[in-house]
């Protein structure tokens, strides 16, 4: 996959216990595990080992049987000290992936062909990717504001001819009031990526 420079962001949470704190108040780790636990095809996940010194939380998870030949989708979820959550997941089915996406905005299908223009929103009260094709790497990136103070970005390789693709997903929110906010749609990304579905509003 395509990698790309972010600038550096400051540290919200300083040390692993207080970032792990908060996403347990906030809710974050039961939708992500519940998305797993309802996942289909089936998805284990591993708490995420920290080999750095960087207060990085997250988990892994791998699909239990392989969905095409002995291609076995697996991913990763981490969260940061300055709040950003990625996932990455590779040899995921492709349109999983874009139902994902467009969970959290409207995606314009012209503009994933090589060569098409890049593509900005046309209504502003309605969250829309912008796009931009990279034909060189045969993948395209995605920018979102799906809410106050909160960025979503995607880099996404062109499906295999099996219709698998490699691909990643980031929630950046830009103050650690903006965490819950942009958790709950992290969360909500990745339960349509491990169900096909959206998740059932908790009581």
């Amino acid at each position: 996959m395509p990698h790309t420079a972010t600038p550096t962001a400051p540290d919200l949470f300083t040390t692993r216990q207080a970032l792990d704190h908060e996403l347990t108040a906030t809710g974050t780790w039961r939708a992500l595990h519940t998305a797993v636990h309802a996942s289909t095809p089936r998805l284990t996940s591993h708490a995420h080992h920290n080999q750095g010194s960087e207060p990085v939380c997250g988990l892994r998870f791998t699909e239990d049987v392989p969905h095409t030949g002995q291609a076995r989708t697996r991913g990763t979820v981490h969260i940061t000290p300055d709040g950003t959550l990625t996932i990455r997941a590779y040899t995921i089915p492709g349109h999983r992936w874009l139902t994902a996406l467009r969970h959290l905005g409207t995606l314009h299908p012209h503009a994933l062909r090589p060569g098409a223009p890049a593509t900005a929103p046309a209504d502003p009260a309605t969250p829309s990717w912008s796009l931009r094709p990279h034909v060189k790497d045969r993948s395209f990136s995605g920018h979102l504001q799906p809410a106050d103070h909160v960025q979503a970005k995607t880099l996404t390789e062109l499906p295999d001819t099996v219709g698998d693709t490699t691909a990643m997903f980031t929630i950046t929110p830009d103050s650690r009031a903006a965490c819950p906010a942009g958790w709950l749609l992290a969360a909500g990304f990745f339960h349509v990526l491990a169900t096909g579905a959206p998740a059932h509003p908790q009581p």
